[in-house]
């Protein structure tokens, strides 16, 4: 399990005291997420569906900032009942409000469309839409009665820049772009009114990261077959330099930063940060 990065903004506490939820926090992008909202002074609640990474990843950020900063919740975010009883954890903890909650879970498997209707892929289609796309409506019905209590509050999405489509993985573009259509209605359903305040909500979308829990080697081998190519065409550094203009992949800790970020700008509402080192960029 890879160590935590140190962020930018290391040391200047940002966040001080807000009240934060990362779900899919165990590991990858997710626990740094976790690790740099704790760094910023965030009280951070590390949700995953494997007791043994919520509770690893919560006591690597005690240990580093402290017994309070971190606390593990354990939920399969696909299932109302477990998130109803996470959220229960999470109303005591918090004292019934919620500043931030970043919608992080999520699965890939690779493969292509028109594989997709034999019987396993058929099953990795319902557990992706599931897990990338149901959850993230799930979530977003439980954490809002406590956002509308939280300071200054955000719902933030994590997507991908798959969302614009990516060859092998459609169940995973797919779900992804379905977050953009989720960011619009939720902007319009939780506005403010003279009897409640506007809970802003946001999407991150990264594209070439490093290595993380879904991208595993096993997954690499996959996306490759899935796309009639070889590892060493879509799997290292070279990848990078000559597709992303900044010349290498991302960094777990940029996306963590660009968390803290969308915090802080707090008239940034209904607006998709894409994080791909400019390899988006259209001309």
């Amino acid at each position: 399990m890879q160590g935590m990065q140190q962020s930018k903004f290391s040391g200047k506490e940002l966040l001080k005291n807000a009240k934060c939820v990362v779900t899919g926090a165990g590991l990858g992008i997710g626990r740094q997420i976790a690790y740099t909202l704790a760094e910023q002074g965030a009280h951070v609640g590390v949700l995953d569906y494997k007791e043994e990474l919520a509770q690893s990843a919560s006591e690597l950020i005690n240990d580093k900032f402290g017994p309070d900063a971190a606390f593990p919740l354990v939920a399969d975010v696909s299932s109302v009942d477990a998130l109803r009883q996470a959220f229960g954890r999470v109303e005591d903890r918090f004292d019934g409000a919620l500043d931030l909650f970043i919608n992080n879970a999520g699965i890939l498997h690779p493969c292509r469309v028109e594989d997709i209707i034999q019987a396993r892929e058929a099953e990795m289609l319902d557990r992706i839409i599931n897990i990338n796309q149901k959850a993230a409506y799930y979530c977003a019905a439980f954490s809002y009665p406590l956002l509308l209590k939280g300071k200054e509050p955000l719902f933030l999405l994590m997507g991908s820049c798959a969302s614009a489509g990516s060859e092998g993985q459609g169940a995973y573009a797919g779900t992804k772009g379905a977050l953009r259509g989720l960011l619009g209605t939720l902007v319009k359903e939780w506005a403010g009114t003279q009897a409640k305040q506007p809970v802003r909500v946001g999407l991150i979308e990264p594209d070439y990261f490093e290595t993380t829990g879904l991208r595993s080697e096993q997954y690499l081998k996959n996306l490759a077959h899935a796309r009639r190519t070889t590892v060493d065409n879509i799997g290292n550094e070279s990848v990078a330099r000559k597709s992303v203009p900044l010349g290498r992949e991302g960094r777990l800790v940029e996306v963590g930063e660009g968390v803290v970020m969308m915090a802080l700008a707090t008239y940034a509402n209904g607006e998709v940060f894409v994080l791909s080192g400019g390899k988006s960029v259209r001309i």
